[in-house]
């Protein structure tokens, strides 16, 4: 039996859009949420083009308008938008090019193709896949540094949760047990495999549930996904912060730092911290003990 055609997406760029700056980090954040298993940037091409590929089950009038939902939320300059059928791509061996192990302080993140460096300390092993979080991200690579320097915890929330890579690094740096939300059911999946692969799925709870039906608090709670859902979910969130714990937040462009600040100040939380790399940066807070 034949395997299922993919779905390439192909949108012809604006004259002025940077494929490569702040709006493309944004829109690939977009891309991802929405089922994004790859993207490649013909910025030789005149004007600059974007192919995104998608798996065979979502339908190309979903992923059309899902594309240009996202170009719009971005601010991405576009054309067109056009989605055809290609053949399947294996994108885990098409991104081992890319990929060297990665430290962040005491934890290496290594793919399972490659070998840990001898002296690291703590090793989880994450592959790349249609969920996002493998550390190459400067979002990713801010809460794992604030994870690190934080830990251990006793219990720890991951909202979001993509490959579960954030709250199996809080796991292997001595966090006793966490649970990560995801509304991807292809995300928890994927995270229940990496669980398995790092022998942690006894400590990882992963659950669909939205944070609002989340009773429990944590001493650590982390969210790495984009500033519009944050700041929505800011009441609800904020409840799942325990006395004296910390948020970490994260997704957030350095422009729209000041709209989440100032929601999760309103919850309540102090001592807004806001720590940049790239376009991006990671809020950290605490509720008071």
């Amino acid at each position: 039996m034949s395997e299922a055609l993919w779905h390439a997406a192909k949108v012809i760029l604006g004259e002025d859009a940077d494929p490569e700056g702040e709006q493309a980090d944004l829109l690939s954040a977009l891309l991802y949420e929405v089922g994004m298993e790859g993207i490649e940037i013909r910025d030789q091409a005149h004007p600059p083009e974007l192919v995104v590929s998608f798996p065979p089950h979502l339908a190309p009038a979903d992923i059309t308008v899902s594309v240009i939902e996202a170009l719009e939320e971005a601010g991405m300059p576009y054309q067109s938008v056009m989605v055809e059928a290609v053949a399947p791509v294996d994108w885990a061996n098409h991104w081992r090019q890319h990929f060297t192990p990665l430290c962040f302080g005491r934890l290496w993140v290594v793919p399972t193709w490659l070998e840990p460096p001898p002296h690291a300390e703590e090793v989880l092993v994450i592959d790349p896949s249609s969920a996002f979080g493998t550390g190459l991200h400067a979002t990713t690579a801010l809460c794992m540094e604030r994870i690190d320097a934080l830990s251990p915890v006793k219990r720890v929330l991951d909202v979001g949760t993509g490959t579960g890579i954030l709250a199996l690094a809080a796991l292997k740096l001595g966090a006793t047990s966490a649970v990560g939300t995801d509304n991807d059911p292809e995300a928890l999946r994927v995270a229940d495999e990496n669980a398995e692969q790092n022998a942690l799925q006894d400590r990882l709870t992963l659950t669909g549930a939205d944070v609002s039906e989340i009773a429990e608090t944590f001493p650590l709670v982390v969210a790495n996904i984009l500033s519009g859902p944050l700041v929505d979910m800011a009441p609800a969130l904020a409840r799942t912060v325990a006395r004296g714990g910390r948020l970490v937040l994260s997704g957030i462009l350095g422009t729209q730092a000041d709209d989440v600040v100032a929601a999760y100040v309103a919850e309540g939380l102090l001592e807004p911290v806001v720590t940049p790399r790239d376009e991006w940066v990671r809020i950290d807070l605490r509720r008071e003990g």
